[in-house]
């Protein structure tokens, strides 16, 4: 994971606890667990997304502070778990094998898809913003996992330059 990133992810780790507001992280995932989850989904997953797992695990924060509220991955509870979250949706919503759940919107009836179908040539995928709902694709909502956590957290930090107490 870009260092940058990592030292982003870290200062609003640090922020929200400094004002007591949820930051919830499940830590590393090692190469076996993230193999395993590709292969209980038919997939690979996009390097920043690996990174990720291998980094954090998942990541929840406050849902009043940003669109993607829980970075879905691996070691966290099956309602943020990247495996039982899409097998649950493919096998509800008819969801296509090649979209992998990996956030949950402000609403509870967003999710943010990595679409396996379509990788780049970095072998990164674009995330799709997904309507519950509606059981459908909206729209492509970040260019890859990557620019989504950077682009929330960056959008949180600097909410959180004005934030001054608890709330959750």
């Amino acid at each position: 994971m870009q260092s940058d990133l990592v030292d982003l992810i870290e200062r609003v780790r640090n922020r929200l606890g400094e004002i007591e507001r949820r930051c919830e992280v499940a830590g590393p995932v090692s190469e076996e667990a993230v193999a395993a989850a590709e292969a209980e989904l038919g997939i690979l997953f996009p390097p920043s997304y690996r990174e990720f797992l291998s980094e954090y695990g998942t990541m929840g924060i406050p849902a009043d502070l940003a669109v993607v509220h829980d970075f879905v991955g691996l070691r966290g509870e099956p309602e943020v778990d990247v495996v039982a979250t899409t097998l649950g949706a493919r096998a509800d919503n008819r969801f296509g094998d090649h979209l992998i759940v990996v956030g949950k919107g402000a609403n509870a009836d967003e999710w943010f898809c990595l679409d396996t179908g379509r990788p780049h040539d970095s072998g990164e995928c674009p995330v799709l913003l997904y309507d519950v709902r509606a059981n459908q694709v909206d729209q492509i909502f970040y260019d890859d996992f990557g620019a989504m956590v950077r682009e929330v957290l960056e959008f949180v930090e600097d909410t959180l330059r004005n934030d001054t107490g608890p709330r959750d």
